[in-house]
């Protein structure tokens, strides 16, 4: 996949470091090492898949000796690939040690895969251009890198079943969905609940937000609207969040009943 440098930010710094790396004669694998990172990480900050973090601008400014050029150049990536008021979520996401989420519309972004955070962002942006939609695709996946990290947060997800069964692009998209789904609500840190369609009418009344938690602050609630997004930091308030939250859990399925439930209507997307 060829980058036009002259694209955007992003993509300039992806093919500045493709140059360097290839000058220095280093394969995508041989720089993922000398970097500390994966290959597959490399690969994808190279098209644009990813967008780069301070802390990997700083060791590929160490690796090539460039004297802070990438450093320099990350906050410009990140300042450009992002809407304003979504940068501070992209950063408390970061150094929360546990993330509780609802969504009764769709899949929440950090268990999205790339094809369905593709056609989200295309159904709910359509004003955007291609470029831009590549950028909020790779910044979703970006925000997953916290899932993989030695001390991942704990992530707690009650989704209605009606955003499992809302076809996003095609049967096979929602089926690797909900496969993955599966495959996450298996890992030790992550639980994930489904309220089922009959149990009607539930206290958040469809509309979804994420209580985020802190070792050494207070929570906070996120809560996104059309074109903006509030955070919540007043303790009175967050904590009817966290009760709301408590009573859709109780709503809920067990999460061994919601994987199954998961499953079954993965087998269904045929």
């Amino acid at each position: 996949m060829a980058v036009d440098p002259a694209a955007s930010p992003l993509a300039f710094f992806a093919s500045e470091m493709a140059r360097m790396r290839k000058a220095a004669g280093l394969s995508q694998p041989a720089l993922a090492k000398r970097l500390g990172y994966s290959a597959s990480q490399v690969s994808k900050i190279e098209i644009c898949e990813r967008i780069p973090q301070a802390d990997q601008a700083s060791r590929l400014d160490e690796v090539f000796n460039t004297d802070g050029h990438f450093a320099r150049l990350q906050p410009l990536v990140e300042n450009t690939s992002m809407l304003p008021w979504f940068q501070e979520l992209f950063k408390v996401e970061a150094s929360a040690e546990e993330i509780r989420t609802y969504e009764s519309y769709a899949i929440p972004g950090l268990l999205q895969t790339e094809d369905y955070a593709r056609i989200a962002v295309e159904s709910a942006r359509p004003v955007l251009s291609d470029e831009e939609i590549d950028q909020a695709v790779a910044l979703r996946m970006t925000r997953q890198d916290i899932l993989d990290r030695d001390r991942p947060p704990r992530i707690w997800a009650v989704i209605d079943e009606s955003a499992l069964c809302r076809l996003a692009g095609s049967p096979a998209v929602m089926r690797k969905q909900c496969e993955h789904l599966a495959c996450m609500g298996r890992r030790s840190n992550v639980v994930i609940q489904v309220i089922t369609n009959d149990e009607g009418i539930c206290c958040a009344g469809g509309r979804p937000f994420t209580l985020l938690s802190f070792r050494h602050q207070i929570d906070m609630v996120y809560v996104e609207s059309l074109y903006s997004a509030k955070y919540i930091r007043d303790r009175d308030e967050t904590a009817r969040y966290a009760l709301t939250l408590d009573h859709l859990r109780g709503s809920a399925l067990s999460d061994d009943k919601s994987m199954a439930l998961i499953e079954r209507i993965s087998h269904e997307m045929a």
